[in-house]
């Protein structure tokens, strides 16, 4: 099973990078990276353990271990489309 990021998801986690490490330093912004892209990673070969998203239609959420985060994906037949990174202060969808 392959991982699609999509541009919007990639957006965001860019977004997320730009700020620790703006705001904390250059080492935990690639911390911060690790965990968020690692726990995706491990996705598969199970992507169907992670709940239903009761607020995107057809979509499953991923609440990143121990940060304020929660990724959006779609499962596919052998994909695993990467939809958002959103805060989960955020109200989303907005």
């Amino acid at each position: 099973m392959r991982i699609l990021w999509t541009d919007e998801a990639l957006g965001d986690l860019e977004e997320i990078l730009a700020y620790y490490y703006l705001e904390a330093s250059p080492r935990v912004a690639e911390a911060v990276e690790k965990r968020i892209v690692g726990e995706i990673e491990s996705l598969p070969p199970y992507p169907e353990r992670i709940r239903e998203s009761a607020r995107v239609p057809g979509a499953r959420e991923l609440v990143v271990n121990k940060l304020p985060y929660i990724v959006f994906v779609q499962i596919r037949e052998e994909t695993i489309v990467v939809l958002n990174v959103v805060h989960t202060r955020k109200k989303f969808p907005a």
